[in-house]
């Protein structure tokens, strides 16, 4: 319905080929090498510091809860890369972090490949959204499961690729592997798996005469490949649990994914659609911050306006086409935002699949050509603006991020520090001694300088302030591995004897550390 212009990615589709571009390709090249530059500049105080505090602290050298989280995939990776180096774990900011950066670089590529995207600045845009979003920023908080995770999201776009694209039953099957091993490395990509072949299947209803009996059995097959994906998932993770002996974890709702009680997922459809169009300003707001939201809004508009039009262009020329267009832009919101159907508890780092939003409006915007020069021209100044403005406020906001992490780690470390000191010229301190804290998670001081003008970061990774920084529950293994102080830790037998401290002072006031006969007690 629509035609490629001359030299345009679409229009040097050759028929029968899986893949449509060249590795010389321009855009390609464009949008792989813009995608990774535009990430050194939106995560390059990620890459080159090591921000570690909370859940990375505890895991430097693992890759943190994997089986009871149903994530047994992540199990056979963190086995692999042990294998394959004979070194264990690590969690490392420059390797991991650009691992990372080129996995979305990737996936930017096969979606302006599969979508056909025809402007190089779209495609570049697109990459660069994708690389400065900020799950990618809350990940670098979390870098010793990092790698892994964008592992995932590449497979899981591959698997969409392959799933959409491909034609002989074996690269089909490999799709649903791929599928299963990403959902089995984390769970939250699978709106990925939902909304690229709904996006795909627009595409088609747009730019080709259907046949409705083609567009169903190409639909059918999708959905069995989902399915398959699914029960591979499942039955793997059962596989891994007994064979371990462990149980799911009840954290976000994971001991409930194999229930398939429909009331536990029918109820959220409803909000997985509010989110979509009217997004509440909690976990959606982590991913649209300071101006972000309105911009995304008004993409939203521009969306719904040259959907309509798509619909009503359609229609003239084929009813059938139209009406199944009406369906898929109905489920796109549902498959974007299916993370709110998969769990009654999200958190930012969850949320990747809202990227998609971002990629309807390429597309609709690439496909949209006015006849009047002068309007074709204004809109894609327009567009270039909006995607342009965006990608730079992405890459603000995570440095921001970063700002607040070195400034919360450093604050913390002097802390820390400040307090060993005190310690340790208490009278009568020796090193063998074992130190009991009391009131852990109660740490009261006036004198710690908080960032206010940073406060509006609420991103998982950055979202504390320096009180509830040196709060967390991960305080001790901070304090030993980023000030060396580990201290011996008491006995049953101390810990059964201890005087009352109703009348001692807190930390860090003078008499909240006292040196006993056989431990030091610091009354927090």
């Amino acid at each position: 319905m629509s035609s490629s212009a001359p030299g345009s990615a679409a229009s040097r589709i050759r028929p029968g080929r899986m893949f449509h571009f060249h590795l010389r390709d321009r855009q390609i090249l464009l949008t792989f090498w813009g995608t990774i530059l535009f990430g050194l500049m939106a995560h390059g105080m990620g890459l080159l510091n090591k921000y570690s505090y909370h859940d990375d602290i505890f895991a430097l050298f693992w890759t943190g809860t994997t089986l009871a989280s149903g994530r047994w995939m992540l199990h056979v990776l963190g086995w692999l890369e042990t294998m394959l180096f004979g070194d264990g774990n690590f969690s490392l900011p420059l390797m991991s972090g650009l691992f990372s950066i080129v996995c979305v670089a990737f996936s930017a590529c096969l979606l302006t490949d599969l979508l056909k995207i025809r402007k190089p600045l779209y495609s570049l845009a697109l990459g660069c959204i994708m690389v400065a979003f900020p799950v990618m920023t809350g990940l670098f908080g979390y870098l010793f499961t990092m790698p892994y995770y964008m592992l995932a999201m590449a497979m899981m776009t591959f698997s969409a690729f392959l799933i959409c694209r491909a034609r002989p039953w074996w690269a089909k099957l490999a799709a649903v592997l791929l599928a299963g091993c990403s959902i089995g490395t984390y769970q939250a990509f699978l709106p990925l798996l939902l909304s690229i072949p709904l996006l795909y299947d627009i595409q088609l209803l747009s730019e080709e005469e259907q046949n409705p009996a083609d567009f169903w059995k190409r639909a059918a097959i999708q959905v069995l490949c989902i399915v398959g994906a699914l029960v591979f998932y499942l039955a793997a993770n059962r596989f891994f649990l007994n064979k371990f002996q462990v149980e799911l974890n009840a954290y976000m709702g994971l001991n409930q994914m194999e229930s398939f009680a429909p009331e536990l997922y029918l109820g959220r459809i409803g909000t997985a659609y509010r989110e979509f169009f009217l997004p509440s300003r909690n976990v959606p707001a982590d991913m649209y911050p300071m101006h972000l939201y309105y911009l995304s809004r008004l993409m939203l508009i521009v969306d719904l306006g040259l959907a309509l039009r798509l619909i009503l262009q359609t229609g003239r020329q084929n009813r059938v086409s139209a009406g199944l267009l009406i369906l898929l832009f109905l489920l796109y919101p549902l498959g974007c935002h299916f993370i709110y159907v998969m769990s009654d508890m999200v958190h930012g780092l969850m949320t990747y699949g809202l990227i998609m939003q971002t990629a309807l409006f390429i597309w609709l915007i690439d496909r949209w050509e006015p006849r009047p020069l002068w309007l074709r021209r204004t809109v894609s100044f327009c567009a270039a603006l909006v995607l342009g403005l965006s990608c730079w406020m992405y890459a603000r906001f995570d440095n921001q991020c970063y700002l607040k992490a070195n400034f919360q780690q450093q604050e913390a470390i002097s802390f820390f520090t400040a307090m060993e000191a005190q310690i340790k010229s208490s009278d009568g301190y020796r090193d063998e001694l074992p130190v009991v804290f009391l009131n852990e998670g109660k740490i009261a001081d006036r004198t710690l300088y908080n960032i206010d003008e940073l406060d509006f970061i609420r991103l998982d990774g950055y979202n504390d302030t320096i009180q509830t920084y040196i709060n967390s529950y991960a305080w001790r293994p901070f304090m030993e591995r980023w000030c060396g102080f580990s201290p011996p830790e008491p006995d049953e037998e101390i810990l059964g004897s201890l005087p009352s401290t109703e009348d001692m002072p807190h930390y860090p006031d003078d008499g909240s550390v006292r040196v006993m006969e056989n431990y030091i007690l610091v009354n927090f």
